[in-house]
């Protein structure tokens, strides 16, 4: 049965109180969490769906819906059935079973396909309009990169179906992909996910459904809050919340969210951002796992990104002297790194370069940097930021790719443009 004819079939939870004009009444809030837990995180990812049921909906305030992909191999509990569910998330303490109501049952679906996604999206914005919009993106997530047998959607029908090596990659494999090629949302039976330049697109349709940006994309996944990431989505997205770094399989509280959200559903996309961040530090702070969080505001991006496009020049100009890579390489030793060393925090990189320029024109472009992560003109793009853990104590909320160490003998220029990339010194 087609997702269409599935769909014409959905019970909706939701009262139709404007009925006779054919429009539902409007929500303060809709949250729509894509849980694609085809693959090894799907008992975390159900377990993410016990937390937002124990808030729940409340109709007409906040509305909650989830849509839920499952693995065939990982996980038997809570029923054991596979393929994909679009749940309308209702109140439940026991997290042993779902609570929530089926609004469609999918049968398998793709959660790489930009179409899945773009469907949920155009679904919850039509039944459940609401003032603000939040998209939840719950997976694995690995900024730039996509393993090479993920790249290809039109070619997957043809591999074996394998587990995707996120974080136990060698450096060489990671350096074969391109920085347009990062990606998040993996489905291990497909053998694919959502690579930049489709999550754009789907953004993109997000805009058009709504008629507005998104106003919170929230990353529950890995190393999501690069600058390029960022760059990428800004004209469609108004907030854009993850972490740096590697998140814990836990992830996000998402009760602790959604009951803070649930309270004051008259929040703005920044003040949900804001809330994200603390919880998420807070769920954390008693433990030893180092970890970063942070929301980013998107219309605020386009200083940073001049001024890291400043940096880039300057640094790119010289960089055949030894007065340029002494430098770098004095920076690359020394910077906050993630993901083996391919990702550094942008605000320590340009506190280390700045340190070993001393001065001039590369230090100078190294201030202008960390004053705008600083947010020293009142209008840094750094709505929030926290970590946990001393190795994290020099995170300032946003990432940059590095490339890799070994090859600053044959620069691979990044900077941010259209594309998303970066043109960036190799060996920084």
């Amino acid at each position: 049965m087609s997702e269409t004819l599935r769909e014409s079939h959905a019970v909706l939870d939701r009262p139709q109180s404007n009925a006779a004009h054919g429009a539902p009444p409007m929500a303060q809030w809709l949250i729509l969490a894509y849980l694609a837990a085809d693959n090894d995180l799907e008992g975390a990812l159900l377990a993410d769906l016990a937390e937002m049921e124990r808030v729940g909906s409340t109709p007409g305030v906040v509305e909650i819906l989830a849509q839920v992909d499952r693995s065939p191999a990982h996980n038997t509990s809570k029923g054991n059935w596979h393929g994909t569910r679009r749940y309308y998330v209702t109140h439940g303490t026991n997290p042993n079973k779902i609570h929530s109501r089926v609004l469609a049952d999918l049968g398998p679906t793709n959660t790489g396909d930009p179409g899945v996604l773009e469907s949920y999206i155009r679904f919850g914005a039509q039944r459940y309009p609401a003032r603000a919009t939040a998209l939840v993106l719950l997976n694995h997530g690995s900024g730039f990169y996509v393993p090479p047998d993920m790249q290809s959607h039109s070619e997957r029908a043809a591999r074996p179906r394998r587990r995707p090596p996120i974080f136990h990659t060698t450096r060489e494999r990671l350096l074969e992909t391109t920085p347009e090629s990062r990606g998040m949302a993996y489905d291990d039976s497909a053998g694919d996910c959502l690579d930049n330049q489709e999550l754009k697109r789907v953004l993109a349709t997000a805009h058009r459904v709504l008629g507005r940006k998104v106003d919170v994309v929230g990353m529950d996944a890995c190393l999501m809050t690069m600058i390029e990431v960022a760059y990428q989505l800004r004209e469609h997205v108004q907030v854009l919340v993850g972490s740096e770094g590697v998140e814990p399989v836990p992830g996000w509280p998402h009760a602790a969210i959604l009951g803070d959200l649930t309270k004051n559903a008259t929040m703005t996309g920044s003040e949900l951002g804001a809330t994200v961040v603390q919880r998420y530090i807070e769920s954390y702070g008693q433990g030893k796992a180092p970890v970063t969080q942070s929301a980013i505001n998107l219309s605020e991006l386009g200083d940073l990104v001049e001024a890291v496009d400043v940096l880039a020049g300057y640094l790119l100009a010289d960089i055949k002297s030894e007065r340029a890579t002494t430098p770098l390489l004095y920076a690359r030793r020394r910077t906050l790194q993630f993901y083996h060393g391919l990702y550094v925090d942008l605000h320590h990189l340009a506190a280390n370069l700045r340190t070993a320029a001393g001065t001039g024109r590369i230090a100078d472009a190294c201030r202008d940097v960390q004053r705008i992560i600083d947010g020293e003109d009142a209008h840094g793009p750094i709505i929030g930021h926290g970590h946990v853990g001393a190795r994290m104590a020099a995170a300032h909320g946003v990432s940059i790719y590095r490339s890799s160490p070994e090859s600053v003998a044959r620069p691979v220029f990044m900077r941010c443009n259209g594309d998303g990339a970066s043109r960036w010194p190799s060996g920084l």
